[in-house]
Formats: C-alpha cells, structure tokens, sequence
C-alpha cells in the first residue's frame, strides 16, 4: 500500500512540477508577432508639397494594410491607425519631420492621423 502512495505522490509531484511549462508554452504559442511595415521614402523629398502627400499616402496604405491583417475593424481599426501614425512619429527622424513641417506650411494638407 505504501508502494502504491509513493508512486502516486511522485506522479503528482511530477504533474504539478510540469504545470508551469505547460502553461508558458501555451501563453507563447498564442502570442502574434507584431507586423512590420516599411514605408519607402528613399525617393521622396519630404520639404516638397507633393512628396509629402505621397508619403502620407504611403503611411496610410501601410497603416490600412497592417490594422486589417490584424483582422480589426471599425472602431478597432481606427485606433490601430492611430496607434501606428504614433508609432510612425516616434520612429522618423528629426529632420524627416522637420521637413514634413516645411511642406505643411508650404501649403500641403498633410497629417499623419487614422482615417
């Protein structure tokens, strides 16, 4: 009898001991990798009107297309837009928006925002 407990405390030991591995490989598994987007701007001279409305376009083409892989929708996928023209800001450099500022007061209706 003594046999028989021994070996089902190991075996519960040996349950409870797996349980957090089991639990971090199911919490991995259902993490997503986050979308990367790359938005060219190598031919675009941001100071100029024109070029800044092209690359505004260009950020909400890839802000569409990375809400909308993330299957979002309406009021989700605004703020997925949002989040992203945040995220795009962060990461341009300061003479990137520099001369996006440039081009807006030269008269280009620009703004990085969700539509």
């Amino acid at each position: 009898m003594s046999k028989t407990v021994n070996r089902i405390a190991a075996i519960a030991a040996l349950a409870l001991a797996a349980t957090p591995i089991i639990g971090l490989t199911a919490a991995h598994a259902g993490e997503r990798a986050q979308p990367v987007a790359r938005i060219a701007v190598g031919d675009l001279r941001l100071a100029q009107p024109a070029d800044a409305r092209e690359f505004v376009r260009r950020v909400d083409v890839a802000a569409h297309r990375v809400c909308s892989d993330r299957g979002l929708r309406g009021l989700s996928a605004r703020a997925c837009r949002m989040d992203f023209a945040e995220d795009l800001k962060d990461a341009m450099t300061e003479q990137q928006a520099a001369d996006l500022r440039v081009a807006q007061r030269a008269g280009a209706n620009i703004a990085l925002a969700a539509n």
